[in-house]
């Protein structure tokens, strides 16, 4: 059946059109309402306020909840560090470190670098060494573990956030989320002027 409605006509158009727009403007008053306002403001009986200015206390309590559990672990840090690779580079940078120191001390002194020998500053190095690789691991794990007991990631995460003015807070998110939020506002247009073209199909059926 042919449709009745000319498809040259500014008027078929004209639905899905605004309809297309009517989408698009209402994703986009939907995601600047997450941010403002960023006061409350009350018409009448009712009460507007943006959505993360509005729970930016709860929104750092849960935040902070989710970095300690699943971003920062303790363990895996402790893992990392003790890896073979990890701590051969902290003995090799520990042990050319005290040996750089051991001679600085020894040159400044006219009196040591006449007599202390080369072969001794290597034993002590060697010496040096050996603990390093023995006790390593056991002083990471210690200082990680006094780390840990000692610093609340949630609570500094946290402040930190709840600290944020809400200006920053919606510019961080925005950053993060820009693109995805651009996507919601276009598929609010795509969909309403889908939408408008079948009310004008039906409506010349």
């Amino acid at each position: 059946m042919l449709l009745s409605i000319s498809l040259l006509s500014w008027k078929t158009w004209a639905v899905p059109i605004i309809g297309g727009f009517i989408g698009w403007i209402t994703n986009w008053v939907a995601i600047k309402m997450l941010f403002h306002p960023r006061k409350p403001v009350k018409v009448l009986f009712l009460t507007f306020h943006g959505i993360f200015p509005k729970n930016k206390l709860r929104i750092a309590e849960n935040l902070g909840k989710v970095v300690q559990r699943d971003l920062i672990n303790f363990s895996d840090i402790k893992g990392r560090l003790q890896d073979p690779d990890a701590l051969n580079n902290f003995k090799e940078e520990i042990a050319l470190r005290v040996d750089n120191a051991i001679r600085e001390r020894i040159e400044k002194s006219p009196f040591l670098d006449a007599i202390v020998p080369d072969q001794l500053i290597q034993s002590v190095h060697r010496t040096i060494v050996v603990e390093i690789e023995k006790n390593l691991p056991t002083v990471i794990d210690s200082s990680i573990t006094k780390i840990e007991q000692k610093l609340d990631i949630h609570q500094l995460v946290k402040n930190k956030v709840a600290n944020f003015s809400d200006e920053k807070l919606e510019q961080l998110l925005m950053d993060i989320t820009s693109k995805e939020f651009r996507f919601i506002e276009i598929i609010g247009g795509i969909l309403g002027f889908l939408i408008g073209i079948v009310q004008l199909v039906i409506s010349a059926l």
